[in-house]
């Protein structure tokens, strides 16, 4: 029990605010989505970010999470050919950056540069030994509060509602876990070709607030 308190103050302080990877400045497309009124709403928000968990970068990127937990870095390549489009590379890869910076200079963890964001995150958690299911679940729950603070911003929706639409992902997180354990990287794909869309389709946005 202690060692499951120790992973969980570890993977709260990774994926809080404070840590500086700078993830609130990333709409992961989002920000089009919404100007373009695909998401306009509480329920419309919930149900994007549900889709991109289950279907879309959010099951994928745990299942390289989880890769490179098990097996190092060879699924980086992998990874980063995964992006589609220029401002999903960018946001991996420079999440990824600022991850690595900041665990290695606090946590001493001597990770190598150049990694994706989920892959720097598996790489850290093998080398602390953190439970990989908190660890999984840590990262999909930081995935959607980002992309929730997206949309009480810019829709914008109440704080509330915001709460709201975290409770109900929360959910869709506990369903899906057992199925993104034993899933591996067979299982990689994706039907989320708006959220897709939208993310190539931001790179000419103007004006914008996020850069991606």
């Amino acid at each position: 029990m202690k060692k499951q308190y120790q992973d969980m103050m570890v993977l709260q302080a990774w994926f809080s605010p404070a840590f500086p990877v700078g993830a609130f400045s990333y709409s992961h497309g989002l920000e089009t989505a919404i100007q373009e009124a695909m998401v306009a709403e509480k329920d419309s928000l919930t149900e994007w970010i549900a889709s991109l968990l289950t279907s879309g970068s959010g099951w994928n990127d745990c299942l390289f999470l989880k890769a490179a937990y098990e097996m190092g870095d060879e699924v980086n390549d992998l990874c980063l050919s995964f992006c589609t489009g220029k401002e999903r590379y960018r946001e991996t890869v420079e999440l990824g950056a600022a991850f690595t910076r900041s665990v290695n200079a606090s946590y001493g963890t001597q990770i190598q540069d150049g990694l994706a964001y989920p892959v720097a995150v598996g790489l850290a958690a093998r080398k602390h030994k953190l439970d990989i299911a908190l660890t999984v679940q840590s990262y999909l729950q930081a995935f959607a509060a980002n992309l929730i603070s997206v949309g009480v911003r810019i829709i914008p929706i109440g704080q509330h509602a915001g709460q709201d639409c975290l409770v109900s992902i929360c959910v869709v997180i506990e369903n899906m876990m057992p199925n993104l354990l034993e899933a591996d990287l067979d299982q990689l794909g994706g039907a989320t070709f708006m959220s897709e869309i939208m993310s190539m389709k931001h790179e000419k946005a103007n004006p914008r607030i996020y850069r991606t």
